[in-house]
């Protein structure tokens, strides 16, 4: 059974691990409300780095409501490989419900699930 914790090793932590993300992206899901960036992880977990700014979200309500759905849908997420994956909020993502936003990220995992499946075939 898939463990559903969110501990300090599922998380991106230093600005050099979200660096090498940014710089060293392969998979990409983009959407007007957000944004998924991953690169294979030499980890043997996936890890979750949340990049949410005042500048797109204004009210510390809405931050955390994001940071809260997107840490929940991470959890229950599958992927094939480890991956580090950088989240980042656009501008009014805080303005859908609870459940738009809740199906939309879990089509956006589903996404990066099927891209990084197809990067496993154009490896091997």
């Amino acid at each position: 059974m898939p463990s559903y914790s969110f501990s300090k090793n599922r998380r991106l932590l230093k600005a050099s691990e979200y660096q090498e993300v940014f710089d060293r992206n392969k998979l990409k899901v983009a959407h007007p409300k957000l944004l998924l960036l991953a690169k294979q992880s030499d980890c043997n977990q996936s890890r979750l780095g949340l990049v949410v700014g005042k500048k797109n979200i204004p009210t510390a309500v809405g931050r955390n409501r994001v940071k809260r759905l997107v840490r929940e849908t991470f959890r229950q997420a599958q992927f094939p490989t480890a991956l580090d994956i950088i989240f980042l909020a656009r501008k009014d993502a805080d303005k859908l419900s609870k459940t738009e936003l809740n199906l939309l990220l879990k089509q956006s995992w589903g996404r990066l699930r099927q891209r990084c499946e197809g990067l496993d075939n154009n490896n091997g």
